[in-house]
């Protein structure tokens, strides 16, 4: 639990790219950007690193949800209740699969997931595979909603055992590799490869293949499960993001929701403040290190510095810097006084 007046920086995929940049030499790093960090370098090299008590899932640990071993975080139902157009009601008891529209490409002996959100359905087109689909699997236990054109929902009558991948963590991959597993695993991988050739012949897909656009080929399940318990002392007092998930977490944790936005210094009060910077993972996934770094100079310009002066100016007590690497780093404006430390190039740290 943060301590009174925490700021708790979320940032997927910061240490992305650290494997491959320990590994340049100085003529190869001067053909990208120039890192231009002084905030953050100077927050890594200085703050108090810890290692987490719950390295995989380091995160809903912050808000106390809990996550049984080998099991789904339960990202389609608590996605669900930021969702803006719901009118279902989400209980602890109803259990939910995110079942995203993406588009495959056969490599081989295997397949490729080409596209999600690069697909830009339309909402109609979206609802009318959905209709599609839910319209032929008609006597199966479960129905499909497009609350977004590119957020599907799942919806089963009884808990399914299944253990999935998240999605962004499979686009531009070998699907081979983050089947689902479990012991409804080969249900659901005959109903997918059904949906797969219904999809096929959908007039959707046939008008959007004419005019050269991505078809919506195949679903992505993951995400499964009911609403975990939740957590209304986790001490944290807002959440600002632009995530739906994160959003659902906030409404579901009993925080305030406010959006990343250029009020973004104004929305940061007293109390405890859990900021969701998702900002990086896109060009992580399309392996551009280029635009990764040109990413993260915006970040330091835009979010780094303020948050820097507001400790600096004693509006916060501590910055704590989160992401998908074990360790967490705490900085305080005491720590920032500790000149003896170097500050090393953003290139050098090998924390993912």
């Amino acid at each position: 639990m943060p301590s009174d007046s925490t700021l708790t920086l979320f940032i997927p995929d910061l240490f992305g790219f650290q494997s491959i940049l320990s590994t340049l030499s100085k003529d190869e790093l001067s053909q990208l950007p120039e890192f231009k960090l002084p905030v953050l370098e100077k927050w890594l090299s200085r703050g108090l690193i810890e290692e987490s008590k719950h390295q995989n899932d380091i995160v809903f640990s912050e808000f106390g949800l809990s996550v049984e071993k080998d099991q789904d975080k339960h990202c389609a139902a608590l996605s669900l209740l930021a969702e803006s157009n719901v009118e279902i009601n989400v209980t602890t008891d109803s259990y939910w699969l995110r079942a995203d529209p993406v588009n495959l490409q056969p490599d081989l002996d295997t397949a490729l997931l080409s596209a999600h959100e690069e697909l830009a359905l339309t909402q109609d087109e979206a609802n009318k595979l959905v209709e599609q689909i839910n319209k032929h699997f008609m006597d199966e236990p479960w129905e499909i909603y497009a609350f977004a054109p590119h957020r599907w929902y799942l919806r089963l009558e009884a808990p399914a055992d299944l253990k999935t991948s998240p999605l962004a963590k499979v686009l531009g991959e070998d699907i081979s590799q983050f089947m689902p597993m479990g012991n409804d695993a080969n249900y659901w991988f005959k109903i997918t490869n059904e949906i797969q050739m219904l999809l096929h012949g959908s007039n959707v897909n046939f008008e959007r293949d004419s005019k050269n656009m991505w078809t919506a080929n195949s679903i992505w399940l993951w995400g499964g499960g009911c609403l975990p318990d939740s957590n209304l002392n986790s001490g944290y007092d807002k959440i600002i993001t632009n995530s739906i998930l994160y959003s659902g977490i906030g409404f579901h944790c009993g925080f305030d929701v406010l959006p990343l936005d250029d009020g973004f210094a104004k929305n940061i009060k007293s109390g405890n403040n859990f900021i969701v910077l998702e900002l990086l993972s896109e060009h992580v996934q399309r392996r551009d290190l280029y635009s990764f770094v040109q990413a993260l100079n915006e970040i330091e310009e835009t979010y780094f510095k303020i948050c820097n002066e507001l400790l600096l100016n004693n509006k916060i007590e501590k910055i704590k810097i989160i992401s998908d690497s074990e360790t967490t780093i705490t900085v305080t404006k005491r720590s920032l006084r500790r000149w003896w430390k170097r500050t090393k190039s953003f290139s050098s740290f090998k924390y993912a």
